[in-house]
């Protein structure tokens, strides 16, 4: 079952924002705008001298897993996260069941 069958979306929310966030409104509204902004840097990741780990939901909306697919160019596909952090040119691509916030919908 997914996490917001479990548990009421007004509880999710509290439990959401109840963890200390640093980032103030502002520093929110700035990473967006240089999301909004951004250079295309997928290119270089291949040039990227340590392991990349990729972890995504499978009913993400918000980054949608097959984008982890960009992960992989010029890169070594690893089939588990130890095997990627043996250094080098490695990526580890994790797809695990749930939505966006896998952290707080996985807790357990």
């Amino acid at each position: 079952p997914s996490y917001l069958t479990k548990t009421s979306s007004s509880l999710a929310l509290n439990v959401y924002t109840a963890v200390h966030n640093p980032i103030t409104l502002n520093g929110r509204k700035r990473l967006c705008q240089g999301v909004l902004n951004h250079i295309d840097t997928r290119s270089l990741l291949k040039e990227i001298a340590s392991p990349i780990v990729s972890i995504h939901g499978d009913n993400a909306t918000l980054v949608r897993a097959l984008h982890a697919t960009e992960f992989l160019n010029g890169r070594r596909s690893c089939p588990s996260i130890p095997q990627a952090l043996r250094g080098g040119n490695r990526t580890s691509i994790v797809i695990m069941q749930g939505g966006h916030e896998l952290f707080q919908e996985k807790k357990d």
